[in-house]
């Protein structure tokens, strides 16, 4: 079956995900945070409801639920972790989710909540990373600790790179403002911006991505790719030691 991944502007800067395919009337949303804006895309599309992904909960993902869930009473949410009045089914690290148009496989990447999870489709070559990997850049650590998000990322690192990444912010632009502060005029980083800008020029967002360039041009991601090996040697850093650098410094950009 061939599906397709339809991104929904969220919020200020948030995203959520429809998956469908013309071979069915099905659908799947991950992370709701406006149940209005989906409900008039699966309107539009004639699509019914049948699945709902959380991959943590925080809000700006989750507060779009029970307005799908009132639209559409059949369907089945899966969250990690329990929803206020919601009734979910919680998966946890290792499930596989089998619905009527994909298959998940649930990964457990705690450090920006304890809960949070990843979406890895392996047929599709499609990964839902909510809030722990952004295109140059990685989420914020509010619940876990560095070392669980180092090795959250690097769980992602281990994946194929061609895996298709959708995130859930555009924070694009300012982690490149960062990385620009960090490593000054970086020719590699350049390159990745040139890329980066075309994508926004062109479709007015920078995701989805593929998950083999950020292992190329993401330092939170891989502290061992070129952009940043001069300055690792100078410092003498351990991998943790110069993620934990740069998302310090990112905290207080």
């Amino acid at each position: 079956m061939t599906i397709s991944v339809e991104i929904i502007n969220q919020l200020n800067d948030n995203y959520s995900y429809l998956i469908s395919s013309n071979e069915n009337n099905s659908g799947i949303i991950i992370d709701p945070a406006e149940s209005n804006k989906i409900l008039d895309v699966l309107k539009k599309k004639q699509l019914n409801l049948n699945y709902i992904f959380i991959t943590h909960h925080h809000s700006d993902h989750t507060s779009g639920v029970a307005g799908l869930v009132k639209a559409y009473p059949e369907v089945k949410v899966f969250s990690p972790s329990k929803l206020n009045s919601i009734s979910v089914n919680l998966i946890s690290d290792g499930n596989t989710i089998t619905t009527n148009l994909n298959e998940f496989e649930v990964i457990h990447t705690p450090g920006h909540t304890l809960d949070h999870i990843i979406l890895c489709d392996q047929k599709n070559n499609l990964i839902f990373v909510g809030d722990v990997l952004f295109r140059l850049g990685c989420g914020r650590v509010f619940e876990g600790t560095l070392e669980q998000m180092h090795n959250s990322l690097t769980k992602l690192l281990n994946l194929s790179d061609k895996m298709l990444v959708y995130c859930g912010h555009e924070y694009t632009l300012n982690n490149i403002k960062f990385l620009e502060h960090i490593f000054k005029k970086n020719k590699i980083l350049e390159s990745a911006k040139k890329n980066i800008i075309s994508d926004l020029s062109l479709n007015k967002r920078s995701i989805p991505f593929h998950l083999g360039d950020e292992k190329k041009y993401n330092p939170f991601l891989n502290q061992n790719c070129e952009m940043v090996l001069e300055l690792r040697s100078e410092n003498n850093y351990s991998d943790f030691e110069f993620f934990r650098y740069l998302r310090e410094e990112k905290d207080s950009f």
